[in-house]
């Protein structure tokens, strides 16, 4: 079997059903397999599926059980040559994961490659980026409007790909359509399950450049992702979970002492922005409400620990 599709849903019904009405003509040409893993979802989601989406093979958890543990129980049941991890809510342009399969196949040592991803407007946004790094903290804090921090060194935080920017090697790419090549993944391992949601693809793509394998962005095909809409369900929680997988990842591969200069640097940039959106002009209703959020990021950092609780 050439490609395994997985996706982890929870609550996601309308966004999970355009994701799945596209996989047929995203993959026309090979032999696929789908398999979505439920996490206890209360909207309706598993009756969808089962009445419009028979040949999927549905796996109900039993509940929520984040993005990487209900990933590898999938993984654990795929019989493909490739494994995609995909979000749903991202939608697959026809023959778009035919050309991210043969991309893969097309070049040895690859561990995982990812797609140009765009918004719902057809815009570039953010594919991959790269390992935190201390110095992108105090450099949000030093210039938090980007007023001179642009080109190549704005570039080295997140990755947004121009439209005419070629396939090349990166750091980490985005888990919303992350495919791993198989044998990668047998010498790898799965997702850490330490990791309920966020930086689950960024560790992995640690793990695997520290093998010495190639992480790639595919410039020869796009994917369509509703960015955060998933997420939003999640609300509050969502922005705490990030903070308390941030420091996982930190604390996993930088040494716990690393974390209070994280915490640090994180402080101060986001009580700087916060600050600084309270006081700007224009729509208020916009600025208040990112002000709130980077407050509410500030904040998270003067506790020692961090322990969301996940919806139910």
């Amino acid at each position: 079997m050439d490609l395994s599709i997985i996706i982890v849903n929870w609550n996601t019904r309308d966004m999970l059903r355009a994701c799945l009405s596209s996989l047929q003509a995203a993959t026309e040409g090979l032999t696929t397999e789908i398999l979505v893993v439920d996490n206890a979802s209360s909207d309706g989601s598993t009756a969808m599926m089962v009445e419009e989406f028979p040949q999927v093979l549905l796996i109900e958890s039993g509940g929520n059980l984040g993005f990487s543990r209900a990933n590898n129980l999938a993984i654990g049941q795929a019989g493909g040559d490739g494994i995609l991890l995909l979000n749903p809510d991202t939608v697959c342009p026809p023959l778009s994961l035919v050309r991210l399969f043969r991309f893969m196949n097309g070049r040895e040592n690859v561990g995982a490659v990812g797609p140009r991803l765009v918004d719902g407007d057809g815009r570039p946004t953010i594919t991959g980026g790269y390992f935190p790094r201390l110095r992108y903290h105090w450099f949000g804090f030093l210039d938090p409007r980007r007023l001179w921090l642009r080109g190549s060194l704005s570039r080295h935080i997140v990755f947004i790909p121009e439209r005419n920017e070629a396939s090349r090697k990166v750091e980490y790419v985005m888990g919303a359509c992350f495919l791993i090549r198989r044998s990668a993944f047998e010498k790898i391992g799965g997702l850490d399950e330490r990791f309920f949601m966020y930086f689950e693809e960024t560790d992995w793509c640690f793990r695997a450049r520290r093998a010495e394998l190639d992480i790639w962005y595919c410039a020869e095909t796009e994917i369509t992702h509703l960015e955060g809409k998933a997420a939003e369900k999640a609300g509050r929680f969502s922005i705490e979970q990030f903070q308390k997988s941030y420091r996982l990842f930190i604390a996993k591969h930088y040494g716990r002492r690393t974390v209070w200069g994280f915490r640090l640097a994180q402080f101060a940039e986001y009580g700087m922005k916060a600050l600084l959106r309270r006081l700007a002009p224009g729509d208020r209703v916009r600025n208040r409400a990112l002000a709130e959020n980077f407050a509410l990021r500030a904040a998270l950092q003067l506790r020692s620990r961090i322990e969301p609780t996940p919806p139910s």
